[in-house]
């Protein structure tokens, strides 16, 4: 939306204060909007496991099992061999994207951006030695993308023509897992196993912010942009017990990586633009959980898993480099969450093929950083309140069929749908 000379030239001078009052650079996620807008989604992978709900902790009885829960890699018996292939389409919902009214009176726009990946998610190859069972693979923890704009909008509370940046996002995060696994099995009822390796992440991001929403330099205000790699380690332990034949109970701990990036920041400024370098941590939500499957008859089984996820990890340390002089790390937030996931899936036979069909669901908590602190009549605290907003939690659902073959070969696909994203997964599963 237009704005006047006059409220430019403030903005502009506004925005000059702010970079020059810069804190110096720390370790932290930042209080710059796309990070407002990430959404972590941890769902087991495969297609069987995406298929009832994500909840296969307590199952986890195929090379996925190095993910979702490591001690059920020594329910197989014989060496296997897991490829996975995954679609996902994203929904970004921005909540400031324009505004309609008087000054006055007015309202804030929301609006819809989507984006998708398709990608190789996990490969395995899992070779059992008595007791013991061994595992390689890679696994694609996290593959996100993001595009929107902004066409400027009126700050609430603030009624004298003074607007949000008009702005432009464009985010691409990509996370491989590479590691082994190692699992034992102590009885028949007890198995524990161990996950770990290195995580690899890249990220291209930029958030540029314009006087007018007109995209080009002529209008530019400033710009944030990452192109960075990193890499830390990731740890699963998982543990699976088995009471009674038809009953499992699993449980699982997963540290996740966190990685040190640099963010570059370039503002307009006369007579020549000025260059800031800030480091930050972009933090992996670790993880813990219990799963639980039932399988009343031979063909029938059930499962819920509960997973709490440290979300807060997420302000961890947060530095604040956009407009210090007014907010603190205390004024973001966001808080650890549980997910609900169950799910069910039937057998039957087609001559001497086996089908089966699967159905499930699960609860996504709100996983979004928020501005928490009291806005009050300061402005750069109004900015903040209306571009870090309050998200909310998602359910998803899931279904699925499956084709087993033969012994040694089997099929699977499944689908995820809700209204922040949508997925496809197919699996195979090959056995020796």
């Amino acid at each position: 939306m237009p704005t006047t000379r006059r409220t430019q030239t403030a903005r502009a001078l506004a925005l000059w204060l702010a970079w020059t009052c810069l804190a110096a650079p720390g370790l932290a996620q930042t209080n710059m909007e796309n990070f407002a807008q990430f959404r972590f989604n941890f769902n087991n992978p495969g297609a069987r496991a995406t298929g009832i709900g994500g909840a296969f902790m307590s199952i986890a009885d195929d090379a996925t099992a190095s993910e979702a829960n490591p001690a059920g890699l020594t329910t197989l018996l014989r060496p296997e061999v897991s490829l996975e292939a995954k679609g996902i389409q994203f929904i970004t919902h921005v909540g400031n994207f324009s505004s309609t009214g008087t000054q006055a009176n007015f309202t804030l726009n929301e609006k819809e951006f989507k984006s998708a990946v398709v990608s190789p998610s996990f490969a395995s190859v899992v070779y059992p030695v008595r007791r013991f069972t061994f595992a390689l693979f890679r696994h694609e923890l996290m593959n996100f993308e993001s595009d929107y704009f902004t066409e400027g909008s009126l700050v609430p509370g603030f009624t004298n023509g003074s607007f949000f940046f008009p702005a432009k996002s464009n985010t691409r995060i990509h996370v491989d897992n590479y590691g082994g696994t190692v699992a034992y099995k102590f009885r028949e009822w007890l198995s524990v196993g161990l996950s770990g390796g290195i995580s690899l992440m890249s990220m291209q991001s930029s958030i540029a912010r314009y006087f007018i929403a007109v995209f080009n330099d002529a209008s530019l205000a400033n710009i944030a942009t990452i192109d960075d790699h990193a890499s830390d380690f990731f740890l699963n332990v998982g543990v699976l017990v088995r009471p009674a034949e038809n009953l499992s109970i699993g449980l699982t701990y997963k540290r996740r990586p966190s990685f040190k990036i640099q963010q570059m920041y370039r503002f307009t400024n006369y007579p020549s633009d000025s260059v800031k370098s800030t480091q930050i941590n972009f933090n992996i939500p670790s993880s813990y959980g219990i799963g639980i499957s039932y399988r009343p008859t031979d063909v029938l089984t059930f499962a819920v898993d509960v997973v709490r996820v440290n979300y807060s990890s997420l302000t961890k340390d947060f530095v604040v480099t956009f407009t210090p002089q007014d907010v603190t790390p205390a004024d973001f937030a966001v808080d650890d969450g549980m997910e609900y996931h169950g799910g069910a899936e039937y057998v039957f036979f087609v001559k001497t093929i086996g089908i089966v069909v699967r159905g499930g669901g699960y609860l996504e908590p709100d996983n979004k950083i928020r501005f928490v602190g009291d806005p009050g009549t300061v402005f750069d605290r109004k900015i903040m309140q209306g571009l870090f907003q309050s998200g909310k939690s998602y359910a998803h659902g899931t279904f699925g069929v499956g084709c087993i073959l033969s012994n040694n070969v089997q099929f699977d696909l499944a689908g995820d749908l809700s209204s922040v994203s949508n997925t496809a997964v197919g699996s195979l599963v090959v056995r020796f």
